[in-house]
């Protein structure tokens, strides 16, 4: 498998050279650089209503912050590169909270996004015109996730960057309807020290958009197969450690050790996923419905812990209305996510805490109150599917209320 998708890329790549000797060579005042970012303010507080023990745990308000810093350059009609710096180290997310470190102690500045985009045909765009295909290489943004077309956290993190290699491509169906597909390698760890292969990640999504005036839909089916996974991996997924107790790159949690492959020594994941949406105008007012399911069909019965099943499936719907330009934008989801659908160092930070074994109300706000300047409000309420044996890890502290208050200035 994994020889046929690097064969795969290595094709895409000479098929992309060929490209570039046909076209003209750019002139030197054809580059282009931008840059810009945000930063943004956040008071967030959280109200466990239970710990482990079924007992009440302290409330937490804090003060957090985030810095991102883009560029974006344009190297010639074939080639684009594109960087994000963030505040923090942590993979899913950029915040930090005000007091640590101690003593006023300075604040890591991390690369999130460092790639480039190549493209067969100038600027991306097919000779007939009706489409685009382009590769990314480096680290890069996850192509996998909505954009506008309602909440997609149920398997991503927004801040998660791929690292690797991928291409998409598009095309126009009629005068009303695209179709695309994405698919890629990408190098979840490298065993360069060790005779173990190195874990790794082959996803394959495509889809439907179409739509005219003010309706629009879009449906989309995605395969996420990992492999050559370990025993470093599969800890990473229940409690956010290596087999050997040191940190994993976020805070994470849920899965069961041996129920998310049905080895908790590693092997291969498989999960197969499905969203939809549909955008539409109540009057002036934009509405947008959208939801989801997923199942891992790698996942097995635990044998380490008597009854816990599969914990497969994980599923989402939600609705949303308004524009925070004109007026205000809001809207609220539900998010159910069992133990093993999905690896937890995966997942929506923000949504569950960065757990799987998890369900909840998500509820939003957001105003732009001047100019690059947006107001935000979002609610999480949680709680843990299952518990008992083997859910330990998921069921603790899983019982909250989260809210946060963001000022967010783009510049």
């Amino acid at each position: 498998m994994k020889n046929r998708i690097l064969t795969f890329i290595a094709s895409g790549l000479l098929f992309l050279a060929v490209g570039f000797v046909s076209e003209t060579r750019a002139a030197d005042d054809d580059k282009s650089f931008e840059f810009g970012g945000s930063i943004r303010g956040r008071y967030e507080y959280i109200n466990w209503l239970n710990d482990a023990a079924g007992e009440k745990k302290d409330d937490l308000g804090r003060l957090r912050y985030r810095l991102r810093l883009d560029g974006k350059a344009k190297i010639n009609p074939h080639s684009r590169a594109y960087f994000r710096l963030v505040s923090g180290t942590d993979s899913r997310s950029g915040n930090v909270t005000l007091g640590g470190p101690v003593d006023f102690g300075t604040d890591a500045l991390s690369i999130r996004y460092a790639a480039l985009t190549i493209s067969p045909w100038a600027e991306g765009k097919l000779p007939s015109g009706k489409g685009q295909w382009s590769f990314d290489f480096g680290r890069v943004k996850n192509p996998y996730k909505w954009k506008g077309h309602g909440k997609d956290m149920m398997m991503w993190d927004g801040d998660l960057a791929l690292a690797g290699a991928g291409t998409q491509f598009s095309h126009k169906l009629g005068d009303s309807g695209k179709f695309f597909i994405t698919t890629g390698y990408y190098a979840i760890d490298e065993n360069s020290k060790s005779e173990s292969p190195d874990p790794y990640l082959a996803p394959v999504q495509g889809g439907i958009l179409f739509g005219g005036g003010k309706t629009t839909a879009g449906v989309r089916g995605s395969y996420y197969y990992m492999a050559e996974l370990d025993a470093n991996f599969i800890s990473r997924g229940v409690n956010g450690k290596n087999t050997d107790g040191s940190d994993g790159s976020t805070v994470s949690g849920g899965n069961i050790e041996d129920g998310l492959t049905g080895d908790s020594e590693g092997g291969k994941l498989a999960v197969v996923e499905a969203q939809a949406f549909v955008s539409t105008g109540l009057g002036s007012v934009p509405l947008t419905l959208s939801g989801g399911y997923s199942d891992n069909t790698s996942a097995k019965a635990s044998v380490m812990y008597d009854g816990v099943g599969k914990n497969s499936v994980a599923y989402n719907f939600g609705i949303e209305a308004g524009t925070k330009k004109k007026a205000l934008l809001g809207g609220l989801g539900w998010y159910h996510i069992e133990a093993n659908a999905f690896p937890s160092q995966f997942i929506d930070s923000d949504l569950l805490d960065g757990y799987t074994n998890r369900e909840g109300l998500f509820f939003f706000l957001a105003k732009t109150v001047m100019k690059n300047t947006d107001l935000g409000l979002q609610f999480f309420r949680s709680d843990a599917i299952a518990s008992g044996d083997g859910f330990s890890d998921s069921t603790r502290n899983s019982k909250r209320n989260r809210l946060q208050i963001d000022m967010l200035y783009k510049f």
